[in-house]
């Protein structure tokens, strides 16, 4: 009886998730926005030996910078709580408004940097980057950014 508690779990979750999928509401293979964060930037340093200058964000679990040539860079925990496993995307989007960016003009799209597989319930880290090309020419009145995960699978 033991040998096949194993099988009989295994139907169990299959059957489970073709009624999920046939059943059209929560659809688990469906990517969507499980979080989302709007920061202040920071203003760092002035710029050193030719560097461009950056403007930073930083919350639990989220950090990042932006400089003026539009390079971006960003560092978030991402948390999974289920057993099955689902894939997660970070990125950001950038934006302009008051100092706790509540009500914020978004200036450009969401540019996602990673694409990670969790599981078992992991917690992993997302580290990426990219440019945003117009940003350059709007550096200074850039004031906000919006921290992003979406999530497809078993979320």
């Amino acid at each position: 009886m033991w040998k096949l508690l194993p099988v009989c779990l295994l139907v169990s979750c299959a059957v489970n998730d073709q009624q999920q999928r046939a059943g059209g509401g929560n659809q688990p293979d469906q990517a969507g926005i499980v979080r989302q964060v709007e920061l202040p930037l920071a203003s760092s340093a002035a710029s050193i030996h030719g560097q461009p200058a950056k403007k930073t964000f930083q919350r639990q679990g989220v950090e990042g910078w932006l400089d003026e040539a539009g390079a971006w860079q960003l560092e978030a925990e991402v948390d999974h709580g289920r057993l099955r496993c689902a894939t997660y995307e970070t990125g950001i989007q950038l934006g302009r408004g008051t100092p706790a960016c509540a009500d914020a003009e978004w200036l450009t799209g969401v540019e996602y940097a990673t694409r990670l597989r969790h599981c078992n319930s992991a917690t992993r880290l997302h580290a990426g980057g990219g440019v945003f090309p117009q940003a350059a020419d709007r550096f200074e009145e850039i004031s906000c950014v919006r921290v992003l995960v979406r999530c497809e699978g078993a979320c």
